[in-house]
């Protein structure tokens, strides 16, 4: 796309060419995929937060000075338990072949995430 500057108004579209168009229509369309991608990621957050309380607790490894167990937990320490147990449950025995093949592909081994040290 064509930069444009502050003040400098509005595109006409419809006075570009089709490619040029058919970029813009594909540019908007990524925008709003990663919008809705985000309220997904937010309400299954708040999904667990709200349905899974104990469970969010229990995997959540780590200190908050307001930290109440008996109040649902906020998206950043369901998000935080999440990302701590993730190895965890890539290590379970009962995954799902589709997603152990997803694994084993997309193992980094700059993390130290290797299948071999999953199984123990």
């Amino acid at each position: 796309m064509k930069p444009l500057r502050r003040g400098q108004g509005d595109q006409y579209l419809h006075r570009a060419s089709q490619a040029y168009r058919a970029a813009v229509h594909r540019k908007i369309r990524a925008f709003h995929l990663h919008v809705q991608l985000g309220c997904f990621a937010q309400g299954l957050l708040q999904h667990l937060a709200l349905n899974h309380t104990a469970q969010a607790w229990h995997c959540f490894r780590s200190w908050l000075r307001t930290m109440n167990p008996a109040l649902p937990p906020s998206e950043l320490v369901v998000s935080m338990a999440l990302r701590q147990t993730l190895p965890e449950f890539f290590a379970s025995a009962h995954i799902d072949p589709d997603l152990k093949k997803i694994r084993d592909s997309n193992a980094d081994s700059a993390i130290g995430l290797h299948t071999e040290a999953w199984a123990a």
